[in-house]
């Protein structure tokens, strides 16, 4: 096996895997498409021999590479101590309740655990009580958690063998024991989390099912020692309804994890009332008295503030709402009310900013943040709708593409910004540069570029793009976690800022979605080819990666423009989007960010963009290599298999197409440590094999 991978990168094809075709078409909404391997989504031990024997070959490439192990240890320094996931996900901050401070914590370094622990202590960092520790329970991680406001009590979302779909427990926030409660929904990694209500007697949660008919997490209520709800809340909000509840006790509102505060809730009697509707907007905000204060987008595509009564006539109507804090040029995303202050985050050119107003909305002061960077815990649209705890402090996660994420507060009109904890990771002599291209359609697009310490200016170096590029989320400027070990080794580091996602505001992200979605791979091939055109780097050096929505980009970039790329990795995709009608979270994705299912014009469309049915023969493809976990719900290994396997039937390209399924492994969320720096390592080598590049340590400390 060893001689033929090694001959690959010269010129000769691997010895693939076989796999069988069939005489089949999917027809969707009256179009049809050939669907030659529609047997590998079934879990057949057809498939699962197929499977083996692609991780075998994939194995065999990379281990063949003689410096993976000494990258291994480079990526495990990088992620610090972080998850070592793909999406460079990291830790929730801490939260404040009763007298004390919660978190998960991986600490003592350098041997970090795998999993994180449940840590109650009496500063944001620092010695504490451990609640609980999922190292010696298995599999299990904890994906969320939520203190009741006394302190006494903490619910926590409980996943097992690296799925994110989990189990709700409720734990002695003294003692460490698990409550007798036993609640049987199952809830979905950290996209929501509880709310209690102040009296700490209950609290509200988001839970359901992932089935092949259905994606549908319904709200419910839990009474502290009572029965388990046999119904949710009389109203919802889908697809993932979240409940926010008033410090005072007054009121709840319902939205979701694209914002809308659909209902209102009077307590303590839960009656439920609707509230604004029926709006293509989104209000994401706080409860503030007798008031629901948010940024919205509502005319306003980079932010505005505005207030809505809750006993306001016509809350739907936005000519209603009283406009606190008017859009500009900077583009709000979260607010949050801490003291008498409303602490607002956002960005400006992509890097992130924060400010703080009064309650009506008067300018008082910018906090004056760490450097140029991200707030990476704010990237979601529903980030803010969990509140922090502490009544007059803003604790925050901070990071910069090269410098890795620390722990920092700040109080409203001190001016000044305390260090928690100090970021444990720098890329020494890196160097960090805004840059623009320009989209096929004339529009500019922003992106970072990371350039190692030590580079020659003259030289084009390795380099790799990294995107998400859709979703309304946000791909901010911050550090990279594992690929860290990519500028640390003197690649290149390019974090896109494309269409599709909210980086530049609402309407950045809309004219990338849906009928507008080319737009935000047009932007990524702009960026490509000024990487080239300024000389940063040539096509037998460029890569590019995607996780998620990311890693469909990257297979349509793979599809579309092969003659940019030297490799691609493709990271918990979808490879076949017209496939997606029967599986249910990929079905929900891509009708919320491609088209829809049910319309044949949209489903012709989807098919110029979905990687499975955009192979051909005789095509010079680059090198590929797919990261799938066994265990995902979001982007089924499923979809994946069948795209591999005709990939790798087609003549034209000899470069390498590889497949690598991890078992106890989902979308990354609930992977352990020691698994994710496994993963990232591998797909790294493969990159770093192919570029010609050597391992080489960052800074810590």
């Amino acid at each position: 096996m060893s001689t033929v991978v090694g001959r690959s990168i010269s010129g000769e094809r691997l010895n693939y895997p076989a796999a069988r075709t069939v005489d089949v078409q999917d027809t969707v909404a009256g179009v049809s498409f050939p669907d030659p391997y529609r047997w590998l989504e079934e879990d057949s031990g057809e498939t699962e021999a197929w499977q083996a024997a692609q991780n075998s070959l994939t194995d065999a490439f990379v281990e063949e590479w003689p410096h993976l192990t000494a990258l291994r240890a480079v990526v495990d320094r990088c992620v610090a101590d972080g998850t070592g996931s793909p999406n460079w996900m990291i830790e929730p901050a801490p939260r404040f309740a009763g007298d004390r401070w919660f978190r998960l914590d991986r600490l003592p370094e350098p041997d970090y655990p795998e999993r994180a622990v449940l840590v109650a202590s009496a500063a944001p960092d620092g010695p504490g009580t451990v609640l609980y520790d999922p190292n010696g329970d298995g599999t299990r991680s904890i994906a969320w958690f939520a203190p009741s406001p006394d302190g006494r009590l903490v619910v926590l979302g409980v996943c097992e063998d690296g799925s994110e779909l989990g189990e709700i427990w409720l734990l002695d926030a003294e003692t460490g024991d698990r409550l007798p409660d036993r609640i049987p929904h199952r809830t979905m990694g950290p996209m929501v989390v509880p709310q209690w209500l102040p009296d700490s007697s209950g609290f509200f949660y988001t839970a359901g099912d992932l089935s092949s008919e259905s994606f549908t997490f319904r709200p419910y209520f839990h009474q502290v020692g009572g029965e388990p709800a046999t119904e949710p809340e009389p109203v919802d909000v889908p697809p993932a309804a979240t409940v926010q509840v008033a410090a005072d006790g007054k009121h709840a509102i319902m939205t979701a994890v694209w914002p809308l505060p659909q209902y209102v809730c009077e307590l303590p009697r839960r009656t439920w009332r609707p509230f604004v509707q029926g709006l293509d907007a989104s209000v994401a905000g706080v409860i503030d008295g007798d008031r629901y204060v948010a940024v919205t987008n509502h005319g306003a595509p980079r932010g505005r503030i505005v207030a809505i009564p809750f006993d306001a006539p016509a809350p739907s109507d936005p000519a209603t709402w009283q406009e606190l804090v008017p859009e500009s040029g900077r583009v709000l995303g979260q607010v949050r009310l801490i003291g008498d202050r409303l602490v607002v985050t956002g960005s400006v050119d992509a890097e992130a900013r924060a400010w703080v107003f009064d309650r009506d909305g008067h300018e008082l002061e910018e906090v004056p943040l760490p450097g140029r960077g991200a707030l990476p815990l704010d990237v979601m649209p529903n980030a803010a709708l969990t509140p922090d705890g502490h009544p007059d402090e803003f604790v925050f996660v901070f990071s910069t593409p090269i410098s890795s994420p620390g722990l920092y507060r700040y109080r409203p009109g001190s001016g000044r910004v305390d260090t928690l904890r100090a970021p444990r990771v720098h890329l020494p002599g890196a160097t960090v540069t805004l840059r623009w291209a320009r989209s096929a359609d004339g529009t500019g697009v922003p992106y970072h570029l990371v350039r190692p310490g030590g580079a020659d200016a003259t030289e084009p170096l390795p380099t790799l793009i990294t995107a998400y590029g859709g979703g309304r989320v946000a791909w901010p400027a911050q550090f990279p976690g594992p690929v860290a070990a990519f500028v640390a080794a003197g690649g290149a580091l390019v974090i896109s800022h494309q269409r599709g996602g909210s980086d530049l505001g609402s309407d950045w992200a809309d004219a990338g979605r849906l009928k507008n979605k080319q737009n935000s791979y047009d932007d990524l091939y702009a960026i490509a080819e000024h990487l080239i055109a300024t000389g940063t780097t040539a096509p037998d050096r460029l890569a590019v990666t995607g996780w998620s929505n990311g890693g469909i980009m990257a297979g349509a970039a793979f599809t579309q423009r092969p003659e940019l790329w030297a490799a691609v990795v493709a990271q918990c995709p979808i490879l076949d989007l017209v496939g997606t009608h029967r599986h249910a979270y990929p079905r929900f994705a891509v009708m919320a960010e491609f088209g829809d299912l049910d319309d044949a014009d949209d489903v012709s469309r989807l098919a110029t963009m979905s990687a499975y049915q955009l192979v051909e023969q005789g095509v010079a493809y680059p090198a590929l290599y797919v990261h799938a976990g066994n265990a995902d719900v979001a982007c089924p290994p499923a979809l994946v298999r069948k795209f591999v396997a005709r990939l790798q039937a087609t003549t034209g390209t000899t470069a390498p197409v590889l497949l690598r399924g991890w078992d106890r492994a989902g979308h990354g969320i609930a992977t352990s440590r020691s698994d994710g720096v496994t993963h990232a390592t591998h797909w790294l080598a493969f990159l770093m094999r192919l570029l010609g590049m050597k391992p080489s340590s960052p800074a810590t400390g």
